[in-house]
């Protein structure tokens, strides 16, 4: 038998899957239910579940689906001290509710337990409910919840990375860039801990995200009325989505006038449906949760404060995902080259207000946590900034081979690591109950948080 027919088949299994390194149809499929499944297995593997903040979000959303409304009163909920006000951390009180409005309510944004419903009603049909059906708050069903529907929003985002790089990479540089965002970021070792508002409002972004560069690469529209309910209900998950909504709002005006109307008036009535809803659960305009709770101001505190979430070794994010340095660094380098300039500037405002918002914020390190837990909003206005970084790269230099290339490889490695720190070590979770004074834990370079499993905590 001839060398040309042992050889052929490679050539011709190759041609089956690849055409001048384009997958096919076939192929793109299986890679990309390749991408979901790893990273759903993944998440629900990783065994650290930080559910604190979170907690009885899904019985929020159970109340919804059985009772019409999110008053959790029919509930037996032990630990609740009605004498402590909303988000009063005193030992094992239920420091998540408040009695407001003559309801017991959660009190933290609404939108995850809305946007959470139909998973809740599908968990129910398979026995597992936060509830019991004497109507006793069931711990053990609200846990599995949140880690189930975590991993699988944070895996689908992941995929929507994959599909947004899609836009303007090649499939090699997708996968780095949907793989380096779901396990170099806070999506590995926060927002797929647990149902953290930061989970709804990530999944939403990334939708945002996928709208905008899709409309400016194919010259489509940017869908203004879906664009609008997908940044409204960022802002009923977390107060800082409206950061997004005003700064997409000002884009639309700029760059797609024609589509403004349809946006603002989508927006004016998702905007009143909001303010509706809380004059009638809350009897106020906005909710508690969305109220200021007397920020710093732009003093002493506030540079702690931004210093802290950007570089500080237990909440900066430059430290927990460094990668996001190169992609800093290739921005600047090629934005002459960037074609879609004005994303890229979006991006970098987002970013910035985030860090601004975030270190604002009296408690600017995010309580008990892992690493910068506060911007993960930003992560995919980052993936964003860094699918355009690389498209303007000239693709002879996109190797290994060159400098800037190899050390963004070096330092999405060490951004993994640090992140399955917070996924897979449970001393990481721990080290935030270690008594010790608050800010100066965050800023203390010598026990530093990612190293929680090897240095001496006490």
């Amino acid at each position: 038998m001839s060398a040309e027919v042992l050889m052929s088949p490679a050539p011709d299994r190759a041609a089956n899957w690849t055409h001048d390194g384009v997958l096919n149809a076939r192929a793109m499929l299986l890679l990309q239910t390749a991408i979901w499944a790893l990273m759903f297995a993944v998440y629900l593997a990783s065994p650290v579940l930080q559910m604190s903040d979170s907690q009885y979000s899904m019985l929020t959303a159970e109340s919804i689906l059985r009772n019409g409304t999110p008053d959790l009163s029919s509930y037996r909920i032990k630990n609740y001290r009605e004498d402590l006000p909303f988000d009063t951390i005193s030992g094992i009180h239920a420091y998540q509710l408040a009695r407001t409005n003559g309801r017991l309510l959660y009190g933290f944004g609404h939108g995850t337990s809305m946007l959470s419903v139909p998973f809740v009603a599908l968990m129910d049909m398979g026995g597992i409910s936060p509830a019991t059906p004497d109507h006793r708050y069931n711990l053990a069903g609200e846990i599995v919840a949140e880690k189930m529907l975590s991993a699988l929003l944070m895996a689908s985002l992941v995929l929507l990375f994959f599909r947004t790089a899609m836009l303007l990479l090649d499939w090699r540089w997708s996968v780095v860039i949907a793989l380096g965002g779901g396990l170099g970021t806070s999506v590995w070792s926060t927002a797929s801990r647990g149902m953290w508002a930061h989970t709804w409002e990530m999944m939403l972004a990334g939708i945002v995200v996928y709208l905008l560069l899709n409309a400016s690469v194919r010259g489509v529209s940017v869908r203004p009325i879906l664009l609008a309910s997908t940044l409204s209900m960022m802002v009923f998950v977390r107060p800082n989505g409206a950061l997004a909504a005003v700064a997409i709002a000002v884009y639309i005006l700029l760059r797609h006038r024609d589509e403004m109307t349809s946006f603002a008036v989508a927006s004016a009535l998702w905007l009143g449906l909001f303010v509706g809803y809380s004059i009638r659960i809350f009897g106020s305009l906005v909710p508690y949760y969305y109220l200021s709770n007397d920020p710093h101001g732009m003093g002493v505190h506030f540079a702690q404060g931004l210093y802290g979430v950007l570089l500080s070794p237990s909440r900066g994010i430059f430290v927990y995902s460094p990668v996001f340095a190169t992609v800093m660094y290739l921005a600047m380098r090629c934005r002459q080259a960037m074609r879609k300039r004005p994303l890229a500037i979006l991006a970098l405002v987002m970013f910035g207000l985030i860090s601004v918002a975030s270190a604002a914020h009296p408690e600017w390190w995010g309580g008990n946590a892992y690493g910068p837990r506060l911007l993960s909003d930003a992560i995919p206005w980052l993936v964003l900034l860094a699918i355009l970084a690389l498209e303007a790269t000239p693709v002879s230099i996109r190797t290994l081979r060159t400098p800037s290339i190899a050390i963004g490889a070096a330092l999405l490695a060490v951004s993994i690591v640090l992140n399955a720190e917070g996924a897979l070590s449970m001393e990481t979770l721990n080290w935030n109950m270690v008594q010790r004074p608050l800010p100066d834990a965050m800023l203390d370079w010598s026990r530093p948080q990612f190293l929680a499993s090897w240095v001496d905590k006490r």
